[in-house]
């Protein structure tokens, strides 16, 4: 490890809810030296003494090493984003030629994290949410799930606010389609914050909600989106724009997506 990178990871002038400085890591510090340190064991476990394309990963993306862990070229320390992007690509190339690279793409699974292009956190048993300040297996955090409600609610303000009846039939069936998506995103937000005791198509009420819940809920909501399942069941009263709202944050909510533009 070199001084520079020493220098750059210890700096006392810079917080841990700072990503790394100096590097292409968008992540916070804290959060990426909790799920390396909870990633480390695995590593150790899966390949023995031989250090894992995987442990290459953190320590080239950190500024600890010069090597990159898909192609073993030089770079500069530490790598660029455009370096990473490129390793990231290389290790998809051989992925879809079969070349069985796993190792390969358990190092580009990490690189996609940490430059935030994935939120799936790259680390594999429970309460992995905890690690980046969320609970369970939901990577976010109950301040972020909050600021999405606090928005919800003031849109919702500017919706009753406005003059429906003065819109045309089909602004109109929009604004309302626009409602029931709202009550879909709002209803999955409060059930996992436990402020609502059921789910929101299920209705099943669960002591602690689990990673599976949170999955069958997903799935019931596609039911409602395509209404196709069961004929006559309760679940498919919902509009689909409802359904809609459900499937979005519990994407949003697992990591599945990204950006919380896909929930709002």
């Amino acid at each position: 490890m070199t001084e520079e990178a020493v220098t750059s990871m210890h700096a006392g002038s810079v917080g841990e809810d700072a990503p790394p400085p100096g590097t292409a890591i968008v992540r916070p510090l804290r959060h990426v030296k909790a799920v390396r340190e909870r990633q480390a064991p695995q590593l150790v476990e899966r390949s023995g003494a031989i250090e894992s394309r995987s442990a290459r990963a953190w320590a080239w993306a950190l500024g600890e090493a010069a090597a990159a862990p898909v192609t073993d070229q030089m770079t500069a320390v530490p790598p660029s984003r455009a370096d990473i992007e490129a390793e990231i690509a290389i290790a998809d190339e051989r992925r879809l030629r079969g070349d069985c690279e796993k190792r390969a793409d358990a190092a580009a699974t990490i690189l996609r994290w940490l430059i935030g292009e994935d939120d799936r956190i790259p680390v594999r048993g429970e309460n992995r949410g905890e690690l980046v300040g969320g609970f369970g297996d939901v990577v976010r955090s109950p301040d972020q799930i909050n600021a999405v409600l606090d928005d919800l609610t003031e849109r919702r303000h500017r919706m009753v606010a406005g003059t429906l009846d003065s819109l045309s039939a089909r602004r109109r069936r929009a604004e309302l389609d626009s409602g029931d998506y709202l009550d879909g995103v709002t209803a999955t937000l409060s059930w996992v914050l436990r402020r609502r005791p059921s789910a929101p198509i299920s209705g099943v009420r669960a002591l602690e909600l689990t990673t599976r819940d949170l999955k069958t809920e997903r799935l019931y909501a596609e039911d409602v989106i395509e209404q196709s399942g069961h004929q006559g069941s309760d679940r498919l009263q919902q509009p689909p724009t409802y359904g809609l709202g459900v499937r979005r944050s519990i994407d949003w909510l697992l990591g599945d997506a990204t950006k919380v533009d896909s929930v709002l």
